[in-house]
């Protein structure tokens, strides 16, 4: 996988000679069968891959905000219960997109979105949701899959990658973003990184963090591609409350509690 550097969809990407190495995520390796049954491939509806997104429930898909943006919810689609994108599992429409009322406020900050699909998902070995994690300690061995480019030049690869990354600490993060003007780190950010030429790219976005099998992060932010720079996810531990409270019926941000997540 690797990166991208500002955080709306379609901006534009800084990349280096070194994008061009190969035709697959940087450091990736191609997934295998139902080892990420939770991902998804959020679609236009004549099925070009935007972003990815994890089933949390058997209606609802959690993405990046800045995937869904701007998009009314009838011209985008859901694809599950696959490891080649273009070769649907099964196919989703969504019901409603739920963005966080604070998205972008600051910039890059609450770049999390809840879809409602207008049909439940039938689970099977392909096809799961995943937990929702309640702890994470600094160092603790993560995978992030995703679909995401080689290059700006390049197609999304069809085949599902995957790659370990490592949660760093807020301040290791702050460290090596000291460069990035554009990105002030919240409490609501978690920083994954490795070294040089692993990490995220265009097409990536929205895509799930996981760790013991549970559902740690949302990539948010990156710099393309690989850039031996920290790759930014959505922290969904400390959006716990706002997605119980959308699920429900509830989800207005005023009536989300400031977590602290140590």
């Amino acid at each position: 996988m690797k990166s991208r550097s500002l955080l709306l969809l379609g901006l534009f990407h800084v990349v280096s000679a070194s994008d061009y190495l190969s035709s697959f995520i940087v450091g990736g390796q191609n997934a295998v069968e139902g080892e990420a049954p939770y991902q998804v491939s959020l679609q236009t509806l004549p099925g070009r891959h935007l972003c990815g997104g994890a089933i949390i429930g058997d209606r609802w898909i959690l993405t990046a905000g800045h995937c869904v943006s701007g998009w009314p919810s009838d011209r985008l689609r859901v694809v599950s219960g696959t490891l080649r994108y273009p070769q649907p599992g099964a196919i989703h429409y969504l019901g409603g997109i739920f963005l966080h009322c604070n998205y972008d406020k600051p910039k890059f900050h609450n770049d999390i979105a809840l879809l409602q699909l207008n049909a439940s998902i039938i689970y099977n070995p392909q096809t799961q949701s995943v937990p929702l994690t309640a702890s994470l300690i600094k160092g603790a061995e993560l995978v992030f899959t995703g679909w995401g480019s080689q290059s700006i030049a390049s197609d999304p690869p069809t085949q599902l990658q995957r790659v370990q990354q490592q949660h760093i600490s807020r301040e290791q993060c702050d460290a090596l973003l000291a460069d990035q003007q554009d990105i002030d780190l919240g409490a609501g950010h978690l920083c994954a990184y490795r070294r040089l030429n692993i990490g995220a790219c265009h097409g990536d976005d929205g895509g799930p963090l996981v760790v013991d099998g549970s559902l740690a992060g949302i990539l948010s932010y990156y710099v393309p591609c690989a850039q031996a720079v920290p790759d930014v996810f959505m922290d969904v531990r400390y959006y716990h409350d706002w997605l119980r409270q959308v699920i429900s019926g509830q989800g207005r941000c005023a009536q989300v509690q400031e977590q602290i997540i140590s």
